[in-house]
């Protein structure tokens, strides 16, 4: 029972009674909310410091510490109210152990002079037992009184804390508010370093391009001089050029009139060359024509060519036609060549048939050349009683025609009769041609045959057959004179000339 009351008196002297100091405000400080409650005793005249209450700044543990904190309130105040009501039932004991006089309760109340101010009394050794109980009562009272103050208090607390519960829902959605910010924020911090770290490396390259630039352009300088140096070189090369540039100038006027003399000179000697060319191609042609004629000094027909004789067919009305053996008209022509007396061989006649008087069949040699006097025979056929009439011609080279060689008309009788011409050395030396020109008369015997014609240097021999010299126009002599010396030219040449 001793025990049980000084417990008693151990828990008032505990606990007392609780002041809280002007209203519960909370502080933020360093993120964090402090509540200032201060805890004395109702006698006790020295004031405890406050002691600071600290709640988490994170929104978890914020909510956490109110659900804690109203917790305990119900807590300590049902903890109190039990304690008190424990309290009345240890006095009530103790009064009643006192009534009884026990020695237990004597001791107990000795053991009381040790408690506090609260329950003792300056005359508790001589008071009587309804003094103390009084005074007992009126302490348990006080404290009722007390704790309903102190109540109010707390609900007051409770009040402000739920507003505060309030002020913090709003304080976290501004909070979520501001973390979804904060992220975004993060998130562009988090793009700017990307961008920063690109624009570093950027920075990076474009640094080393600087070096290198600056490398190349170190090298450019260095170009730049040389260049500058080159140049130097060249503008005085360009002095020295423009002074040896009026110099060839000067040459080159000089060397211009003298290319117009020559340009001159050379248009003349081009002309010269020209008419040379052309005067070389007419003498070439002509000797071709001098080596075919010396080639063909014999005539006898009996090549297809005609030994190069051509017909005269702009100028006469028939044609001499090549035949072997015996003319197609009877008691005419003859009956065979001169050449092979029979009828193997070829000779050249005209046909009288159906001609009619006065028609001219002309046939023409190839160009013949000399230096000394030229002998012509030719053997013709003239039978028949209708013959006509057989002329020769010479035609010299520069188209000149002369008068008539030689001339026979008439049946001449069956047989091949020669015939000479003498061809003067200037007639020769100018080169000539043998025109045969037969002429027919009415009726059809009349045919006239040409055959083994030829030419050989030297005069005619003398003979029973007289030659008949051919007439030189007098305007002939200097023309031979002139292609006597153009002979002798053209032949040193060719003896000159390198065989192919």
């Amino acid at each position: 029972m001793r025990h049980k009351l000084i417990i008693a008196f151990k828990l008032i002297l505990e606990f007392g009674a609780i002041f809280i100091s002007g209203d519960l405000e909370c502080e933020f400080q360093n993120g964090q909310c402090t509540y200032h409650i201060e805890l004395s005793h109702p006698d006790d005249k020295c004031v405890r410091a406050p002691q600071n209450i600290k709640v988490a700044d994170t929104e978890d543990s914020r909510q956490n510490d109110y659900s804690v904190m109203e917790e305990n309130f119900h807590v300590v105040k049902n903890d109190h109210e039990r304690r008190i009501q424990d309290l009345e039932s240890a006095i009530q004991k103790v009064l009643s152990s006192i009534s009884s006089g026990s020695s237990e309760s004597r001791v107990l109340l000795n053991s009381v002079e040790n408690a506090p101010t609260l329950i003792r009394s300056p005359a508790v050794g001589n008071s009587t037992e309804g003094s103390l109980l009084a005074k007992l009562h009126d302490e348990f009272k006080r404290l009722r009184l007390q704790l309903k103050a102190k109540t109010r208090d707390l609900i007051s607390t409770q009040n402000k804390l739920n507003e505060t519960n309030e002020i913090m829902l709003d304080t976290q959605g501004n909070l979520i508010d501001i973390s979804e910010q904060l992220l975004l924020s993060e998130n562009k911090v988090a793009n700017f370093e990307r961008e920063r770290a690109v624009l570093k490396n950027q920075v990076k390259d474009k640094t080393e391009r600087l070096i290198i630039t600056e490398n190349k352009l170190n090298v450019s300088e260095i170009k730049r001089t040389d260049l500058e140096n080159q140049l130097y070189e060249l503008v005085r090369s360009e002095a020295n050029l423009k002074e040896e540039l009026g110099f060839y100038q000067w040459k080159l006027n000089k060397t211009a009139k003298a290319l117009e003399l020559l340009q001159s000179n050379h248009s003349d000697l081009k002309a010269r060359h020209s008419k040379l060319g052309h005067e070389m191609k007419r003498l070439e042609k002509d000797l071709k024509s001098c080596y075919k004629a010396k080639t063909q000094t014999f005539c006898g027909f009996e090549d297809e060519n005609i030994c190069g004789f051509t017909q005269g067919n702009s100028s006469d009305f028939f044609d001499w036609a090549r035949i072997r053996g015996t003319t197609p008209s009877a008691s005419t022509g003859p009956e065979g060549d001169h050449t092979c007396q029979g009828l193997t061989g070829h000779f050249m006649y005209i046909e009288a048939s159906a001609k009619g008087r006065g028609n001219n069949a002309i046939m023409m040699s190839p160009k013949y050349w000399g230096t000394q006097q030229l002998c012509v025979e030719f053997h013709y056929h003239m039978y028949g009683k209708h013959v006509g009439t057989l002329n020769v011609f010479t035609k010299t080279s520069d188209g000149t025609e002369l008068d008539t060689a030689w001339r026979a008309y008439g049946n001449q009788g069956n047989i091949w009769t020669l015939a000479r011409l003498g061809i003067p050395k200037e007639l020769a030396r100018a080169g000539f041609q043998l025109v045969f020109e037969g002429i027919t008369e009415s009726g059809y015997l009349g045919d006239i045959a040409l055959d083994d014609i030829r030419v050989f240097d030297g005069p005619c021999p003398l003979g029973h057959v007289t030659a008949i010299q051919v007439r030189v126009p007098r305007n002939l002599t200097s023309t031979g004179i002139q292609n006597l010396r153009r002979y002798k030219h053209i032949r040193q040449k060719l003896k000159h000339r390198k065989p192919p």
